[in-house]
């Protein structure tokens, strides 16, 4: 009887320390579409329109003094259409990984914000359609700095981001390559001839705002607007911006 009775006291105080400790892990999955403007002047002098789908998976891993470590991957498929008509279109696809820690500057009830270093290393491919013989490509990587403002009410929760390259090093071709024998994929991540840029050589701010919905205490809903700019000043100058809704599910452990 006295063991049956420790048994029903521990089970019980399991169930309550479960109610009330908050998960501290997060994966969010999340997709969605776009558009924008983008031009290279390595891959030709036209400036191109772009309708794109982009993907994200991210993990979140918050400890018990409420810093956040973040994990996440994007991926962007894209179609550009040259603004001049009667000109082929081209592709492109983009990979990216992100990690980053952010310390919990301030806490209220409401509000909380976080500040901290993101270390990044991305790559984008560009190919044309007609022949396909034509590539250009960027890859980069380095160290960025990010800060995040979140907001909870009831069952939403808020959020504001925005990254700030702070010491990038960008690896560009010396031109467009015209290749028959080439894969677009032997280009992805090429890191040789870089350089590393100073701080107005290379600017790419990344803002993202997402409402979260809290379907259980394990799941919500989410919706993400994403704006992502980038403009290299090099020997011959890239520029990008694009556009992207999304929305997601995130599971909470």
């Amino acid at each position: 009887m006295k063991a049956l009775l420790f048994v029903i006291l521990v089970l019980f105080a399991l169930n309550v320390q479960a109610q009330t400790d908050q998960p501290r892990n997060q994966i969010t999955l999340m997709a969605g579409f776009g558009g924008g403007q983008w031009q290279d002047q390595f891959y030709s002098p036209l400036s191109y329109d772009v309708s794109s789908a982009l993907w994200q998976f991210g993990w979140e891993r918050r400890t018990r003094h409420g810093h956040i470590f973040v994990l996440e991957t994007q991926s962007i498929a894209a179609k550009l259409t040259p603004e001049e008509g009667g000109q082929p279109e081209s592709e492109m696809i983009g990979f990216e990984l992100q990690a980053a820690w952010l310390w919990k500057l301030k806490e209220t009830n409401r509000w909380q914000f976080h500040l901290g270093p993101e270390y990044s290393i991305g790559s984008q491919v560009t190919t044309q359609n007609d022949d396909g013989s034509s590539y250009s490509y960027v890859s980069t990587h380095g160290l960025s700095a990010t800060g995040r403002a979140n907001y909870r009410l009831d069952r939403w929760n808020f959020t504001g981001q925005l990254s700030l390259p702070l010491f990038m090093y960008t690896a560009r071709p010396p031109y467009a390559d015209y290749t028959e024998g080439m894969e677009a994929s032997d280009l992805f991540f090429r890191m040789k001839n870089g350089d590393w840029q100073r701080l107005g050589n290379y600017v790419a701010p990344e803002v993202r705002v997402k409402a979260e919905y809290e379907l259980r205490r394990w799941i919500g809903l989410a919706a993400q607007y994403h704006f992502a700019y980038q403009d290299l000043e090099a020997s011959q100058p890239i520029s990008s911006s694009t556009h992207h809704v999304q929305v997601g599910v995130n599971f909470k452990f």
